[in-house]
């Protein structure tokens, strides 16, 4: 892997507004996993500002370190089965780590409080540091109300949780957004344009290929690869069923998938592959560390989003998107709505919950070098557009605007 885009090889830009020390909260990630947080967080530290993150506390990670000029204090959390009662009690001491911890900086000086949804509920703490004379950031990842529903079926909840997000959005000086739908939800929500910025999520410039780097011929054992939470929303299920087209309808029974990632779903999904028969064909790594996942995507010559179509992934930019791209890879999803406006014509796109149509996308792919060279060139170049150091510029211009 090569260095791409020279114009962004210098620091990030100084904002014009004053230094703050900035406390951000999250919940949902470990850090530096969070490929987000960590970029916003440096990117806000190569511009002046004292950055903590307070994030949950993985197996071997210190309770307190500094990574890159970023202070992680780590709190830990209860491990979440996937069931709603579960689910409940990780937020309920989440809440009570990130309240008690967010309150502690506060009192110690910060300035600004960058609120990491999901959960949408940490907005009181917001409220405490504007009574305070400070500032709060919501930083919009996800739709949760979409994503409760997505995971556990419609509930009352979603009320809450849609009364949340309105108070979230509301109590906040500035909201961060991963996209224009994002964005448009916002502004729906009575948020003045003017204190909403989209900062896509997108591969640093100097982590992008340096050329298209494929195998020759048609294959009869592409190398698939996914990386991401393995979680339903995501669509990992399907995968047996996919494998099992490949081999019984494509005549592709030596193709093989690596899973990057880690989520609720791993192990029902390799009870399923097992029973499948197909367990040998699919590598699972884990979480890996952030420096490894171009290296592996370079080993891959097919990569796959089966995230499925509804109505929070179609407003969603997944993160493994731009990486794919700036992987210089070919990649098959389905027509999710924010996955073709991010990749554009650098993907091919099976219609929404047809496995059939997928996995004959990965078999053409597989059989024409000419076409899987030039979606990975494609690739390239929209990778280009979206670097993160763009989406550095309107995160750090928002800061300077507080």
């Amino acid at each position: 892997m090569g260095p791409r885009g020279a114009a962004f090889s210098g620091s990030a830009p100084l904002g014009s507004g004053r230094s703050h020390r900035i406390a951000m909260l999250l919940e949902n990630e470990r850090y530096p996993q969070d490929t987000r947080v960590r970029h916003e967080a440096e990117s806000l530290v190569a511009a002046g500002h004292r950055v903590t993150v307070i994030a949950p506390r993985g197996q071997e990670q210190a309770r307190v370190e500094t990574i890159d000029g970023v202070i992680a204090r780590r709190y830990r959390l209860p491990v979440a089965s996937g069931g709603l009662r579960e689910l409940l009690i990780e937020y309920a001491v989440a809440h009570v780590q990130l309240f008690a911890r967010g309150l502690r900086e506060l009192f110690a000086g910060a300035t600004v409080v960058h609120l990491h949804n999901p959960p949408d509920t940490l907005f009181p703490l917001g409220l405490v540091a504007r009574a305070l004379g400070r500032r709060v950031v919501f930083d919009h990842h996800d739709l949760a109300p979409e994503l409760f529903r997505q995971k556990f079926g419609p509930s009352r909840l979603e009320a809450v949780l849609s009364a949340a997000e309105l108070a979230s959005l509301r109590s906040a000086d500035a909201v961060i957004v991963t996209n224009h739908s994002a964005r448009e939800r916002a502004l729906a929500r009575g948020v003045s344009p003017a204190r909403v910025a989209v900062v896509r999520n997108g591969p640093r410039a100097a982590t992008l290929s340096h050329s298209v780097d494929q195998r020759p011929g048609a294959l009869r054992d592409p190398r698939l690869l996914f990386v991401g939470e393995l979680e339903p929303q995501d669509g990992v299920m399907a995968f047996p069923r996919i494998l099992s087209l490949l081999r019984d309808e494509h005549g592709l029974g030596e193709a093989r998938l690596t899973v990057i990632g880690d989520g609720s779903c791993r192990a029902p999904l390799e009870r399923a592959l097992a029973a499948a028969g197909l367990a040998d064909r699919v590598r699972f790594t884990g979480w890996v560390a952030h420096r490894l996942v171009p290296g592996l995507l370079a080993e891959g010559d097919i990569c796959v989003d089966p995230a499925i179509c509804d109505e929070k992934n179609h407003r969603s930019t997944a993160t493994k998107t731009a990486e794919y791209l700036g992987a210089g890879r070919p990649a098959v999803s389905y027509d999710v709505v924010e996955t073709r406006r991010t990749a554009e014509d650098a993907a091919a796109y099976a219609p929404c919950h047809d496995e059939r149509g997928f996995a004959a996308l990965i078999a053409e792919l597989a059989g024409d070098p000419e076409r899987r060279r030039d979606l990975g060139e494609r690739a390239l170049a929209r990778a280009s557009e979206l670097v993160w150091e763009h989406s550095e510029t309107a995160l750090v211009s928002s800061y300077a605007r507080l």
